[in-house]
């Protein structure tokens, strides 16, 4: 995803496929409800307002989302 998509998605904000998630609380809900439809994506960092919070990216955090995704 480059700025130019992240920017449009932001605009538009949340919907069917797009969902905003400030911190990992409650991230399972979300992948079982783009996995149980036609997919989706999920902003880790963005507050519902579509405002961007800083999220440092690091191997810890890949390594929790990677241990909720298989559970759920």
């Amino acid at each position: 995803m480059d700025k130019k998509e992240l920017a449009l998605i932001l605009k538009e904000g949340e919907g069917y496929r797009v969902e905003f998630k400030e911190r990992l609380s409650g991230i399972d809900k979300d992948i079982v409800a783009f996995s149980n439809s036609l997919g989706g994506r999920i902003l880790v960092g963005v507050t519902d307002e579509g405002k961007i919070r800083a999220v440092k990216i690091t191997n810890r955090l890949r390594s929790e989302i990677q241990n909720i995704a298989p559970k759920v």
